[in-house]
């Protein structure tokens, strides 16, 4: 009887210990879950703020589309200078910037830098990527395809020579906050218009980017 009774009271105190080390466990996951939790949901928090910052960033955008200078394309988000559409500011077949087209494509430069440096000021916590494209026009037939090597490398070089062009007159887009990407469509893209003179250009396109400076 007495060596039943020890083996039960060895029973019950293990099964104790069992039974606070199992209490203890889940309430380390139990802390634990609560934890993760709370991280994700200030994930959730953040990622809703930074939508709402961009939703309020894009009111602030419409000072420049509703400018005369700029004309804003809805459908693809860009912004090309009104009084270069259509106009044969690059010598032709060349990447070389027309001597009488070189002071509008200046004052585009400034205005879109006095832009950005208004944007930092309200949004301090954004960075911003500016795209430079440049657009090529097609002949009448068609003559060259969408994806020509010709038209992404010329359309390339024209944009680079817009972006020295505005360099050279001391435009610094950098000290805003803003990394620049510059880039060619060539005959291709979004947002072309019919009439093929009209994609004589290069148009805009501001990307913010929430909480992450430059």
């Amino acid at each position: 009887m007495a060596n039943n009774r020890k083996k039960n009271d060895f029973f019950w105190v293990s099964f104790s210990d069992l039974m606070t080390t199992l209490f203890f466990v889940m309430l380390v996951l139990f802390v634990l879950t609560v934890v993760f939790l709370k991280i994700e949901q200030g994930k959730v928090e953040a990622k809703v703020e930074e939508l709402e910052k961009i939703v309020q960033l894009e009111e602030q955008f419409k000072p420049l589309q509703k400018d005369g200078d700029f004309l804003y394309l809805e459908k693809c988000k860009k912004f090309v200078a009104r009084e270069l559409m259509g106009k044969e500011i690059f010598e032709p077949n060349k990447t070389k910037i027309v001597d009488k087209y070189i002071q509008p494509t200046v004052q585009v430069g400034r205005k879109l830098e006095s832009f950005l440096n208004q944007l930092e000021k309200e949004n301090p916590t954004f960075s911003y990527l500016l795209i430079i494209e440049g657009n090529m026009a097609n002949t009448y037939d068609r003559k060259y395809s969408k994806d020509s090597e010709y038209g992404y490398k010329v359309s390339y070089e024209r944009a680079l020579a817009v972006y020295n062009l505005w360099t050279d007159n001391n435009i610094d887009f950098r000290k805003s906050n803003v990394e620049v990407l510059i880039s060619g469509s060539g005959f291709n893209g979004l947002c072309r218009e019919k009439n093929q003179a009209d994609n004589k250009r290069f148009s805009i396109q501001i990307i913010p980017k929430v909480s992450n400076k430059i």
